[in-house]
């Protein structure tokens, strides 16, 4: 999910539903430690956009049922299976774990990575994605950024950029050097907005990461296990499109689930909707929402689905109108 206050228009009702929440809890080729290989804005434009039209509707994975109960509290989840658990990684106060037998119970809640010194690249931490490597060990992605303060003398995120951690057990996580990558946004001029990633293992094994650069997505390669991103292009999918996550399908094919407004500035309704590809890359939208709020006026956020054994579990955040701080709930979908 795109965290607190943002100096242009698009974010303002994400701005209202962040504040408080997490205060208690390129356009390029981008080397891993050398954000300099970050191109101009001239050069951004010149990549592709993607065809919104190129692959056919796919009906799967668009009918989900609301499962009873609030899974944990939190938001922005990236949840695996790990010896026949379901481990669920989520921001709450930094980034955290909890564990469960049934994937809707959930507990053992422990911090798994700190949110840094004040002051530094990473003085908040949120947003993770966990994948398993080649080798056996797990890597989680995650988002870094900074405090500022506007004009008005509130608070916002800046530089936000895309780091890592490793781990072989996926408890204790070992922060890895240097930063994995980043992008301009889409919002203000020179902006750093590399947000919410999510990444998938393509048949060939390379890395996709699926990413959030402000009102609009994106996304990168990886060939060497997540320690370097070559941006591949920016995703047409909605005037508003973010919160990104991919789910490979048994056919060969892709079902993208993502978080949209009713307004082309971030105000109104918010909901979560999905797209099917052929390729990963060229989209068609698929009719209808597939999770709206529980209660009138409240906002769904940060889709985070998982495969499992009678079919497909959907994460998600919800706040209710009015309220600061987002609980995890879930729905179910035979596939």
């Amino acid at each position: 999910m795109i965290e607190f206050k943002q100096k242009y228009l698009s974010f303002g009702v994400i701005v209202l539903a962040f504040i408080g929440m997490i205060m208690v809890s390129g356009c390029v080729q981008q080397i891993a430690e050398n954000p300099k290989t970050q191109t101009n804005d001239t050069q951004m434009k010149q990549i592709n956009e993607t065809d919104i039209n190129a692959s056919p509707v796919n009906s799967r994975l668009t009918k989900w049922i609301k499962e009873n109960g609030i899974r944990i509290g939190g938001v922005s989840s990236s949840t695996i299976i790990k010896d026949n658990e379901y481990w669920m990684y989520f921001t709450g106060n930094g980034i955290e774990l909890v564990v469960s037998s049934d994937g809707l119970n959930f507990a053992n809640r422990e911090n798994v990575i700190k949110n840094g010194p004040v002051g530094s690249e990473q003085e908040m931490v949120t947003n993770p994605a966990v994948f398993k490597l080649m080798d056996g060990r797990y890597r989680m992605i995650y988002e870094g950024s900074k405090w500022a303060e506007d004009e008005m003398g509130g608070r916002y995120q800046t530089n936000r950029k895309i780091y890592s951690a490793v781990s072989a057990d996926g408890k204790k996580w070992t922060k890895e050097e240097g930063v994995r990558f980043w992008d301009f946004g889409d919002g203000k001029p020179g902006e750093i907005f590399t947000s919410v990633p999510d990444v998938i293992r393509l048949p060939d094994n390379k890395l996709r990461l699926y990413y959030t650069r402000g009102a609009t997505s994106a996304t990168a390669i990886s060939s060497d296990e997540g320690l370097t991103w070559t941006k591949e292009i920016n995703l047409k999918l909605r005037k508003v499109a973010i919160d990104l996550d991919m789910v490979l399908l048994d056919d060969g094919t892709y079902k993208l689930f993502f978080t949209t407004f009713a307004d082309e500035f971030g105000f109104g309704e918010q909901w979560v909707v999905s797209a099917s590809s052929a390729d990963g890359i060229n989209f068609e939208i698929d009719e209808g929402r597939i999770i709206e709020p529980g209660t009138s006026g409240g906002l769904v956020t940060d889709p985070d689905v998982i495969k499992i054994d009678n079919g497909y579990r959907m994460y998600y955040g919800e706040f209710k109108k009015g309220e600061h701080e987002s609980n995890i709930m879930s729905a179910f979908s035979s596939g």
